[in-house]
């Protein structure tokens, strides 16, 4: 009785429309009030203790305000121009910049909302001029986007090791070739498409990959990126090789992104002091002439040229930090009602039910994962991806301990079928959010061209995400066929279990 009576809640919560912790906060509430007599608000509170005094979970906030810094001080789009200059010669054109700068921000930020947003806020205006397939590039964005919660530093990997008391290092690892695999799939099949329809994107022409003055046009252009690349590095090679754990690394990683955002948005500064620097060691004459003569032109500023500046960055750093505190508060409400409802499951026996049902039906773990697949499939076409992961996980523990299934293994499988969830209509958050910024930037150049906004549907980045699904399929596929594509990296760093 009570296994009924808790899923038909939960269904009738999600089908109104209440938001994820609410429901399943008030579920929680419900169960516990109506079938059993321990004191509830004991138990609430000791339930949030726990859940915000866990030291892993300060690196969530950690990395979300990392990727604020990046996204807000200008990182993803100095990276998308970086990117475009060495892939231009591929079938598909820019298409595959997309993927590419998503895959690095994503190590960035961690965040699939904040990877789609702010690639595809630099990426649509060149798309546009160029006439490229636009349902082609929403869908290279949303897929790209994906990317954010499968390779390092992932939030959601976080989330899934602090539920199933697992390594975050072992996670990391695991995430990285999957991740990467999964980019290569996707410029593969932009590759493909390209070939087949020739309308889709145009020839480009990029600097010369046979010249002198290509290369160095190319190779300074990436010199500028290169504290962002280290500070990736840095940040994952200390969780990997054990010096810090992730919550410290995460802890660099904003003092680092801090540091970035400060000098790229200080130009005016900075300008004149660099100019200055490499005309006195002649390094200045190894830099393109447009490049000499902005630094030789440059000049100190003046003071109200200098308050600007510092005005700027303290307004990215307020908004990345208000930004982060309503993020952070989602996640973190979202993580102490799922934990509060799995106490009040295993509590009442709902879990135990729930597990020895998928027992009973003599699975071996093979059979069990597929099933699990299939279930994570069809719930994520109508629930929340973060949702899916924090209701589901907890419930099916046991059954995955029972049946000897390897949780990391597990974990990588669950984050691809989370990440379908992010891209797949009619609920994929992913295409929302790309649909929400093509129609800011619509109202954006129609307010300055002073024409009507131009109309636009959904309906486009449905039907582009499509090839990119079936890449996150065949991935899948890979990982549930032959499970050391995730388990042989963190094998090699950590030692076989």
């Amino acid at each position: 009785m009570v296994f009924g009576v808790a899923f038909g809640l939960l269904g009738a919560f999600f089908l109104a429309g209440m938001y994820v912790a609410a429901a399943l906060g008030c579920l929680s509430l419900i169960l516990m009030f109506f079938f059993s007599d321990k004191p509830l608000w004991n138990i609430m509170s000791s339930q949030a203790w726990g859940v915000n005094t866990n030291f892993i979970l300060v690196a969530v906030p950690l990395f979300v305000l990392m990727g604020e810094l990046m996204n807000r001080s200008g990182i993803g789009e100095r990276m998308y121009g970086v990117i475009s200059r060495w892939i231009w010669f591929l079938p598909g054109g820019l298409i595959h910049t997309n993927v590419v700068a998503c895959a690095i921000f994503s190590a960035c930020s961690g965040s699939s909302v904040a990877t789609s947003a702010t690639i595809s806020r630099a990426s649509l205006p060149s798309f546009r001029r160029r006439n490229y397939s636009e349902r082609m590039v929403m869908g290279s964005l949303a897929a790209g986007g994906t990317l954010g919660i499968l390779i390092p530093p992932s939030i959601s990997l976080i989330i899934y090791g602090v539920m199933v008391d697992e390594s975050i290092g072992r996670l990391y690892m695991a995430g990285f070739i999957p991740g990467i695999m999964l980019a290569l799939s996707f410029m593969a099949m932009i590759a493909v498409l390209a070939i087949v329809w020739r309308g889709m994107a145009p020839r480009e022409h990029g600097d010369s990959f046979a010249t002198w003055e290509g290369w160095r046009i190319r190779l300074l252009g990436s010199f500028q990126f290169l504290p962002v690349v280290a500070l990736i590095f840095i940040v994952l090679g200390v969780i990997y090789t054990g010096i810090a754990t992730p919550s410290e690394a995460a802890a660099f990683g904003v003092s680092g992104a801090f540091v970035l955002a400060l000098l790229l948005n200080s130009d005016e500064i900075i300008a004149p002091l660099l100019g200055g620097l490499l005309r006195r060691t002649g390094l200045i004459n190894l830099l393109t002439r447009s490049t000499q003569e902005t630094l030789r032109s440059a000049r100190m500023p003046s003071g109200g040229a200098v308050r600007a500046v510092v005005r700027r960055n303290l307004l990215i750093v307020q908004e990345s930090f208000i930004s982060t505190a309503r993020t952070t508060g989602m996640i973190f409400l979202i993580l102490l009602a799922a934990l509060t409802l799995s106490f009040a499951f295993a509590r009442l026996g709902i879990s135990q039910e729930a597990a020895e049902f998928i027992i009973n039906l003599a699975l071996n773990d093979w059979q069990l994962v597929l099933v699990l697949v299939l279930f994570y499939l069809v719930l994520g076409t109508f629930m929340e991806s973060f949702a899916m992961m924090v209701t589901t996980v907890p419930i099916l523990l046991p059954a995955l301990q029972q049946a000897g299934v390897d949780l990391i293994w597990f974990g990588v499988i669950v984050v691809l079928l989370v990440e379908a969830a992010l891209i797949s209509p009619p609920e994929g958050i992913n295409l929302y959010v790309l649909h929400g910024v093509r129609q800011d930037m619509d109202r954006e150049q129609a307010a300055e061209a002073g024409q009507a906004v131009r109309q636009s549907t959904i309906k486009d980045v449905w039907i582009g995400v499509l090839p990119f699904m079936a890449c996150v399929a065949i991935i899948i596929g890979l990982v549930l066929a032959v499970p050391q594509v995730a388990l042989w990296l963190p094998d090699i760093a950590y030692g076989s279990r």
